[in-house]
């Protein structure tokens, strides 16, 4: 079974383009940094046998041009431009999936459409804060085209991975696709660290709410993500116990079980 590429307009005109995959209830799929549609594949290869995946590249990653000026509003948009043509395609609401940075244009999304059935958040990381002259260093690194020092600074100095697990990122497929979108983690870096929630500003997500937080991730993704939850109405946390920020690829097949319970739900 091969994935096949929809192109849906965006508000300004650009063609996003959404890989689809599987059957089923449809559930849009939003990527996090430093990566595209691809880093799902793992989880896709196993939640294709109950749903139909709809896996969006965001702008300036895999096949969907940048825009010039970035804001995340920008991504808000996009993420609800893309469940809106797929609710009109299949003809009802859909399950959003956003995990990390992609978990924070969910969840704006979330808010700019009523097209949602369930919205599922894994560790969304608006106002994480980063270590002083970190986000400098990364910068420093793309000016003298070093982008695997960039991502590495990311790995290690935000998510506190050990050197082991740098290596077998690096040594996945994976890995070209994250340096070729590395020039764009200094904006979302810069986009987590400046954010501040407003009184009411989620409020408009009608739909259940569940966060997704490992129980091995750091302090300050825990935190982040305690905060996105407090910020939407009735929004749940489950705990993953004994994983950290990528359970859906190191344990594709109980993630699926958790979406698939909570779709039920």
């Amino acid at each position: 079974m091969s994935a096949t590429r929809l192109d849906i307009a965006a508000v300004d005109g650009t063609p996003i383009a959404a890989w689809v995959e599987g059957r089923g209830p449809a559930m849009v799929m939003v990527h996090g940094s430093i990566a595209d549609h691809t880093t799902f594949a793992p989880f896709v290869g196993v939640l294709r046998e109950h749903l139909t995946t709809y896996a969006m590249d965001r702008r300036g990653f895999g096949a969907t041009p940048d825009v010039e000026d970035y804001t995340i509003d920008v991504d808000f948009a996009d993420v609800a431009a893309v469940v809106d043509a797929v609710a009109a395609r299949t003809g009802r609401p859909v399950t959003l999936w956003g995990h990390s940075y992609g978990a924070n244009c969910a969840m704006g999304g979330a808010a700019r459409t009523r097209n949602i059935s369930h919205l599922i958040l894994y560790e969304p990381s608006l106002g994480l804060p980063y270590p002083p002259g970190s986000i400098e260093r990364i910068e420093a690194a793309l000016a003298r085209g070093d982008h695997d020092a960039a991502i590495v600074a990311v790995l290690v100095e935000i998510l506190e991975m050990t050197g082991e697990e740098v290596d077998a990122l690096r040594a996945d497929p994976l890995w070209p696709v994250r340096l070729a979108a590395a020039a764009t983690i200094p904006r979302e870096c810069r986009t987590e660290q400046d954010w501040a929630y407003r009184p009411g500003q989620f409020d408009t997500i009608t739909a259940p709410t569940l966060m997704l937080a490992g129980s091995a991730s750091v302090p300050a993704v825990a935190q982040a993500t305690e905060r996105a939850a407090a910020a939407i109405p009735d929004a749940r946390i489950h705990v993953l116990h004994g994983h950290g920020h990528f359970a859906h690829k190191t344990d594709p097949e109980m993630v699926t079980r958790l979406v698939r319970a909570f779709n039920a739900s």
